[in-house]
């Protein structure tokens, strides 16, 4: 056999070394195996998440005069006079509904003022000086829209307004005789008118 020269013995070490190498890096990429990919985080509706719950909005409203229980209720947002009226135990026997507008929508800290009839038993909202008088409902000076004060006599759309600017800068009417404290309207008027309007 011959006798293989240095230059084609260093040319076959190569080739082995080479070969030894692929064979390594192939045998290490069939053992390795990357991690799977982590599955994709599930996420709840946005529109779902970190809402809290709705929580009904209430009113508290004084209720008194001639009702079973005067005092102060918590009621829901738009309740009105008549649903004031049935969480203080209903109106009494001398109550005079007629003169309560029951339809109307309640303002967080009102007073609903259920007035007596008076002492001949006829509703204090019926003018009984003449047997042609007519039934008129009392006029709120709390929640009367300017058409509503507009109809009493005296007050035309000037005191009208007055009246619901005094509302919107110091709130309801507590008393009846604050009604003097609006401009325009003196003790005169207010005499004229306390038959005919409520709170």
């Amino acid at each position: 056999m011959e006798k293989l020269s240095k230059h084609q013995i260093i040319v076959l070490i190569i080739a082995v070394l080479a070969l030894g190498t692929g064979a390594g890096l192939f045998v290490g990429s069939r053992l390795y195996k990357p991690a799977p990919n982590p599955l994709p985080q599930i996420v709840d509706n946005p529109s779902t998440v970190d809402i809290a719950p709705t929580v009904p909005v209430s009113i508290n409203v004084y209720v008194t005069g001639a009702v079973l229980h005067s005092a102060v209720y918590a009621l829901p947002e738009g309740s009105i006079v008549r649903d004031a009226v049935a969480a203080a135990g209903g109106a009494a026997n001398d109550a005079d509904l007629i003169a309560v507008n029951l339809a109307a929508q309640l303002q967080d800290g009102e007073q609903v003022t259920v007035p007596v009839k008076s002492l001949d038993g006829t509703s204090s909202a019926v003018s009984s000086t003449s047997p042609s008088s007519s039934v008129h409902a009392r006029i709120s000076i709390n929640r009367g829209t300017l058409a509503d004060l507009d109809t009493l006599p005296g007050i035309g759309p000037a005191k009208a307004q007055a009246i619901l600017d005094y509302r919107a800068q110091h709130g309801l009417f507590k008393r009846l005789e604050d009604l003097q404290n609006v401009k325009g309207i003196g003790t005169k008027t207010y005499e004229d008118l306390k038959s005919l309007i409520t709170l």
